[in-house]
């Protein structure tokens, strides 16, 4: 655990007397190691530097200071000031938007590429040199991603782009 945290096992040792969690306590005599759960000895962890964080702007009721409450108060206006003048100035993704985004471009892409197997399967089997075979494959194979990237382009800016791949080497080959 402790090579896992870049810790040195003495740290660790000082953890567990403070209470960090134990899923099983060694036992020399027995022959039981040490068994830790490093998601829970981060949650623990993560847990107590909030706890820290918490106190050291609490004052003594252990409510926070009005002087604190008013910091953190402009630091969130600020924050929130950036994130409204970077959303005007279309700088940021929503993460829902990002991720409905790359699960479309996933889907188009799967459904591209398992295209691609069963038509390189019936077309190949007529073919007898193995670079016919390899151009048809690289063929339907860019063109499962071209699909897909015209697919994010429809997305992102309502239209399906041109190709700006001077090689066309993302086009599908010529048809013969």
């Amino acid at each position: 655990m402790a090579a896992l945290l870049d810790v040195h096992r003495n740290t660790v040792a000082k953890w567990i007397d403070e209470g960090c969690p134990v899923i099983q306590r060694a036992d020399r005599d027995r022959g039981i190691e040490w068994e830790l759960s490093l998601s829970e000895i981060v949650e623990w962890r993560m847990s107590r530097a909030v706890q820290n964080a918490v106190a050291s702007c609490q004052g003594e009721a252990g409510q926070i200071t009005k002087e604190e409450a008013d910091r953190r108060r402009a630091v969130a206006n600020a924050i929130k000031s950036e994130i409204d003048a970077d959303e005007a100035l279309r700088a940021v993704v929503s993460r829902q938007d990002a991720v409905t985004d790359m699960s479309t471009f996933c889907q188009v892409l799967k459904t591209g590429l398992s295209n691609m197997a069963s038509k390189v399967a019936a077309r190949a089997a007529t073919m007898t040199s193995a670079t016919e075979i390899e151009e048809l494959a690289r063929g339907e194979l860019n063109r499962a991603f071209t699909a897909a990237r015209e697919e994010i382009a429809l997305r992102w800016f309502g239209k399906r782009e041109a190709d700006h791949d001077a090689s066309r080497t993302d086009q599908p080959p010529p048809p013969g």
